[in-house]
């Protein structure tokens, strides 16, 4: 039997890996590895919109820098969810992305919408046919026992991606503390296979009219529990959530890094990502609400005119991270 430490977050997948990995490997910090990641998930596709990947790709490929492979099993059928109750039985911690409309401890999510949430089950009992639920969200905190029938529906029934993850050693991995340059990067730079923040707040920034029609746009809520329609506007808001997480956690990557303190030091760049993540938060928050507000509002204008200030800010603190990683990392040399 595993005893995951208690770990909250208000993202649902860096809450239930760092409990994952915390069951798989006790005396790792979570915050090295899944916080050792700057990447948007963010393209520009054939027509100059923005898309995001799934939050997974960027997080797979940090699990893998410091020498485990998240893998990622979907489920399409039973026979792929009892692979899943194998592993458990086996005495190993499993990560699950389920369809939020049957977890009934999700009261956020249960039976209002079809969005995925994950969580993380262990302790598999044959003899009572129960397995422990820790869902370290912020929303909802649970951490207890429950029928394993109970989660069929909510692995089973539709197609709203549902999959479970597990971590597994790789034959050849080691910790890569020489990440400092591609983390600046994709801050301020390339970004790899991803646009880099300061690429992506400049999108933002030069098309926001556009954006803010597109989320404008959004379907609200789901009607009779209808599957949720994930068009362009509720994928946009969804990966600038997705990205003030990443930030969050970089931040926080940064800030316990090296026994010196120097990338976490006052006023260094675990603080400017820090706050960048803040105003990203606060940009995505008014587009939500300029997006469902009509233009003869009184308020419409004071909050659009927020949206470029905030912009800026999170620019200059993206690119003064950057200058500053790629500054350690030469002295690192």
């Amino acid at each position: 039997m595993t005893q995951t430490a208690r770990f909250t977050d208000s993202s649902c997948y860096h809450a239930a890996l760092a409990t994952l990995l915390t069951a798989t490997e006790p005396h790792t910090d979570p915050f090295s590895v899944l916080g050792n990641n700057a990447a948007t998930a963010a393209r520009l596709t054939a027509d100059g919109e923005l898309a995001f990947s799934d939050p997974l790709e960027p997080l797979t490929a940090t699990f893998a820098r410091h020498g485990y492979r998240l893998a990622h099993h979907p489920v399409r059928t039973e026979a792929d969810w009892r692979q899943a109750l194998d592993t458990l039985r086996s005495g190993r911690a499993v990560a699950i992305a389920a369809d939020a409309f049957h977890l009934e401890h999700y009261w956020v999510g249960f039976r209002t919408s079809h969005a995925l949430h994950v969580v993380v089950l262990e302790d598999f009992d044959a003899a009572t046919a129960t397995v422990r639920l820790v869902d370290p969200g912020e929303a909802v905190f649970f951490d207890g026992r429950i029928p394993v029938a109970q989660l069929t529906p909510a692995m089973c029934e539709g197609d709203a991606g549902q999959a479970w993850m597990e971590i597994l050693p790789l034959d050849t991995g080691h910790t890569d503390a020489g990440a400092l340059p591609d983390l600046a990067r994709q801050l301020s730079g390339d970004g790899g296979p991803w646009l880099s923040g300061t690429a992506l707040v400049r999108q933002l920034r030069q098309h926001l009219d556009s954006y803010l029609t597109v989320v404008g746009s959004r379907p609200r809520g789901s009607a009779g529990g209808a599957q949720q329609d994930w068009g362009p506007g509720p994928r946009l808001l969804l990966g600038l959530w997705w990205y003030h997480h990443t930030l969050r956690w970089l931040a926080g990557h940064l800030r316990s890094r090296t026994a010196d303190g120097a990338p976490g030091a006052e006023g260094g760049p675990a603080e400017t990502v820090e706050q960048a993540s803040r105003d990203l938060l606060v940009v995505r928050n008014l587009m939500m609400r300029l997006g469902a507000m009509d233009e003869t509002d009184d308020r419409f204008a004071r909050f659009r005119a927020q949206l470029q200030p905030r912009l800026e800010t999170t620019l200059r603190n993206l690119e003064s991270a950057a200058t500053t990683l790629t500054a350690l990392a030469k002295e690192q040399q």
